[in-house]
């Protein structure tokens, strides 16, 4: 359900699919077109700005709901395109990084262009990355504009300090799919994520319950379709929350090899409910064509030319790296 029970919950294990912390990563890193490569750079450096100064005239407030509607009007004026607020939760922060004394964490998502989002290509990198690049710059320029209220605030891009999809779901932004990544009721499962946590007052959101997870139960279109069979049909506890699961190791050859892969991404049917659904109109019928996994990988090496015969190589690399 949309209302998630974290009363259990405890400090998450860092684990990153990122691209760039492997050296399987070069694989497609290396094929990155020019914009891509710039888009990557902006945002990394961004990184380095997500700690706000802090105003010493500190403004008092008294509204904590007419501060958080101010500051979500913001976050929408700079270019994000849904945005909520959860209650900061100090169990949901990573193992090992920095507890905050924060009050609440503001989420906001950017959409992905969704034609080259299911590229699966050097294009889609450079679509993630210039989303990254985009949502870094909000969340610098807001934490900056906190900032100047007299109160701390932090950007959290992708790799930050908690993990995003789960202050998704507690400020009411989406629910987790079976995927293992955010799906919202407007955005579908083709957008990214990035936050502010701050000491200010603001009135929180809440979760909501969409219906999204119920769906997810009895749907199994992500799970047919995942190359790499490591998307489960049911949930798993993890650090005290039961919650959809991904098979990481079995995700990470075809991530690697894929540009990101996100074919799970691409085939979600929820991206046929909100604002993408005539985009979703063609993978629709791919889908019905392609019939599973293994039609889907054929069409794509037929289209783009793509080899995976690789795939097979990193197999057996992360295998005996886990070994």
């Amino acid at each position: 359900m949309g209302t998630q029970d974290i009363s259990a919950a405890e400090h998450p294990k860092r684990k990153r699919a990122d691209g760039g912390d492997h050296p399987l990563g070069e694989v497609f890193r290396r094929n990155y077109e020019p914009r891509g490569r710039r888009y990557s750079y902006l945002w990394r450096t961004l990184e380095r700005f997500r700690e706000a100064p802090v105003n010493e005239e500190k403004t008092e407030i008294d509204d904590p709901a007419a501060a958080a509607a101010e500051i979500k009007a913001m976050a929408l004026e700079m270019g994000a395109d849904v945005v909520r607020i959860a209650k900061f939760e100090p169990a949901l922060t990573f193992e090992g990084a920095e507890q905050l004394d924060h009050k609440c964490v503001v989420v906001f998502a950017k959409s992905m262009s969704y034609d080259m989002m299911v590229d699966i290509g050097p294009n889609s990198q450079e679509e993630v990355h210039r989303i990254y690049y985009t949502l870094n710059d909000i969340g610098s320029r807001l934490a900056l504009r906190i900032g100047a209220f007299g109160y701390a605030a932090r950007m959290h891009a992708n790799g930050g300090e908690f993990p995003l999809p789960a202050y998704g779901q507690m400020s009411g932004l989406g629910e987790l799919g079976k995927h293992g990544s955010l799906i919202s009721p407007e955005l579908g499962s083709s957008f990214r994520l990035c936050a502010v946590s701050t000491d200010m007052p603001l009135a929180p959101d809440g979760p909501e319950d969409y219906g999204i997870d119920e769906i997810c139960t009895k749907c199994n279109i992500c799970e047919r379709f995942c190359p790499g069979d490591a998307i489960a049909n049911h949930k798993k506890t993890v650090a005290g929350v039961t919650r959809w699961v991904i098979d990481t190791p079995a995700c990470q050859p075809y991530f690697y090899g894929l540009y990101g892969c996100k074919i799970c991404l691409m085939v979600c049917p929820f991206n046929a409910k909100g604002s993408l659904k005539e985009a979703f109109k063609p993978v629709a019928a791919d889908i019905r064509k392609a019939k599973d996994a293994k039609g889907l990988m054929a069409m794509i090496q037929e289209r783009s030319n793509l080899s995976i015969d690789h795939i097979e190589d990193f197999k057996k690399q992360l295998a005996a790296e886990e070994s």
